[in-house]
């Protein structure tokens, strides 16, 4: 008897374990919208070691930008 509920009890806990590490099948959905335009100015990754400073300086404009578009749009939503 014991036997048969340990089977049971693994057998649910199998079923579980491959319910939750089973892949979804929708995409996530991204808490800030974006548009297409805006996805082609952000940086490449390099590929090579001689671009990683002009990646670095491409980011740093590229979070600098991003920056103050969100100044922006704080500054107007709280002028409503």
């Amino acid at each position: 008897m014991r036997l048969i509920v340990l089977m049971v009890v693994v057998l649910i806990v199998g079923l579980l374990t491959l319910q939750q590490m089973a892949p979804k099948d929708e995409p996530s959905v991204s808490t800030e919208p974006h548009d297409a335009a805006e996805d082609s100015t952000i940086p490449a990754v390099p590929t090579r070691p001689n671009e990683i400073k002009q990646f670095s300086q491409d980011m740093d404009q590229y979070i600098q930008d991003e920056m103050a578009k969100r100044v922006e749009a704080m500054e107007a939503a709280t002028k409503q």
